[in-house]
């Protein structure tokens, strides 16, 4: 099992969608499909119920997702924090956003992130706006794009 392969699991569990995981990864199609298969053969179950359709997590998919989720935060904190040891420290940014945002006012924000810190490293993960919160709260990301709600805490 690779890093890279969970991490492509998590982009397709997020968007739901092997094609707009793919984009979001930049990898073909066919071969995040050949990755997340070889992934649900070595352990032993389906992640996906995949249909012409739709694509959705299987409870043991859900638990997975979970997990990896926190693997690469560990990861990605133990590279940062090696680095800092190092006196080489890299700064990031992790953007959670709906889908709106992201053909809306993501890009302008983006642009003009990259002109005033163009050393920054900016990582964007896509899902709803409970997920989004939540991932606020654990700090897992650090921005956040949503849609207004009238009950945050029905959202957690």
């Amino acid at each position: 099992m690779e890093l890279r392969q969970l991490s492509y699991f998590v982009a397709v569990a997020e968007e739901l969608h092997f094609g707009r995981a793919a984009a979001k990864v930049r990898i073909a199609q066919p071969a995040l499909s050949n990755h997340v298969q070889a992934l649900e053969r070595e352990l032993g179950c389906a992640l996906f119920i995949r249909s012409t359709r739709r694509v959705e997590l299987t409870r043991a998919g859900e638990t997975f997702y979970e997990r990896c989720v926190g693997i690469l935060s560990e990861v990605d904190l133990s590279a940062e924090i090696t680095r800092a040891v190092a006196g080489k420290t890299i700064r990031q940014i992790r953007i959670g956003t709906v889908y709106p945002a992201t053909t809306g006012v993501l890009p302008a924000f983006l642009a003009k992130i990259a002109r005033k810190y163009p050393d920054i490293r900016i990582h964007i993960s896509s899902g709803n706006t409970g997920d989004i919160i939540r991932g606020l709260e654990n700090g897992q990301i650090n921005l956040g794009f949503i849609r207004p709600v009238e009950n945050i805490g029905s959202l957690r």
